[in-house]
């Protein structure tokens, strides 16, 4: 079922897109440093039958509840109708329902389309951040084993097929492919990787590579170089998130936890007095607290490092 809808998809839209190439360079890109093995006429004509369907959808929905609870009803004045549109005012309700149901339409259309063109390049990010953290124990482990005397082609074969390396093990696969399936040599096949890999890191270590092989180096010495530039930069960067982390968690006590308690005690005092509106104690209990601590955890969430 998976094979077929991509299928359907590029039967109904695929020549639309084909002739826009070069309009979804980025994309292409995108799509090709998030290793997604479908070509971009493919994807965008998946997007767009996404996009109608979602839309369809939303407008039985919308149609389906403003039967249930009727159109809004929005008062006539001046500004909004003007005198000439009186006699039509009896049709008030039909032109705001459908008027509703054009606009939410369209906002779903356009919503999903766009969320479609994006996503490959925020997956890509996401590959950038996990590959940007294995890359030091990667280049460790590269660098045990050539001392070792593994040949280069070996060495990224082994770390290919070891999956305790992540996203690093899913680039050197594509190297790997492109040395025994397309028969490329070891420089073609790093610059290669280097051009399509979303992390700038491994493109400059895969650059260094290329450099020390091209002028006759000895990569094992060029490892341990690197090994040690990484395990340096890695404990400063630990160092640093130490630091943000006791920031951010400082400033949560202030801004969730002991000021809205100060808010809460204050406003039930003046509630008291017969001078507070309690909706804002509502307001700071079931809305400001709960999503407050839900952005800190997503914000921490995404600037922690993984291991």
């Amino acid at each position: 079922m998976s094979s077929l809808y991509p299928l359907l998809a590029y039967n109904l839209f695929g020549k639309y897109y084909e002739k826009k190439r070069l309009d979804f360079f980025g994309l292409r890109h995108s799509l090709l440093k998030n290793r997604m093995d479908m070509a971009y006429d493919v994807y965008m004509s998946c997007a767009l039958l996404t996009s109608i369907i979602s839309s369809f959808v939303a407008l039985i929905g919308i149609s389906f509840i403003m039967l249930i609870f009727g159109v809004p009803d929005i008062r006539a004045t001046r500004i909004m109708f003007p005198a000439w549109v009186e006699p039509l005012l009896q049709y008030k309700s039909i032109f705001l329902g459908l008027l509703f149901v054009v606009i939410f339409t369209a906002m779903v259309f356009i919503v999903v389309y766009k969320l479609f063109q994006v996503y490959p390049s925020i997956m890509a990010g996401d590959r950038k951040r996990r590959i940007d953290s294995m890359l030091p124990y990667a280049v460790n482990y590269m660098s045990a084993m050539s001392g070792a005397g593994v040949l280069p082609v070996d060495l990224f074969r082994s770390l290919a097929t070891n999956d305790i390396y992540g996203e690093m093990s899913v680039e050197c696969r594509y190297l790997v492919r492109d040395l025994e399936i397309l028969g490329q040599d070891l420089v073609s096949a790093m610059k290669n990787l280097a051009v399509t890999t979303p992390s700038s890191a491994l493109q400059d270590f895969l650059q260094g590579a290329i450099t020390v092989v091209t002028s006759g180096g000895q990569l094992e010495s060029y490892f341990r170089i690197k090994t040690d530039q990484y395990i340096m930069e890695n404990r400063q960067s630990q160092k640093e998130f130490l630091e943000t982390l006791g920031l951010l968690g400082e400033t949560y006590v202030t801004a969730f936890v002991a000021g809205p308690l100060f808010l809460v005690v204050v406003i039930s005092i003046m509630s008291i007095m017969g001078n507070a509106q309690m909706a804002f104690l509502y307001i700071i209990i079931y809305a400001l607290i709960p999503i407050g601590s839900i952005m800190y955890v997503v914000v921490i969430s995404m600037l922690t490092p993984e291991a």
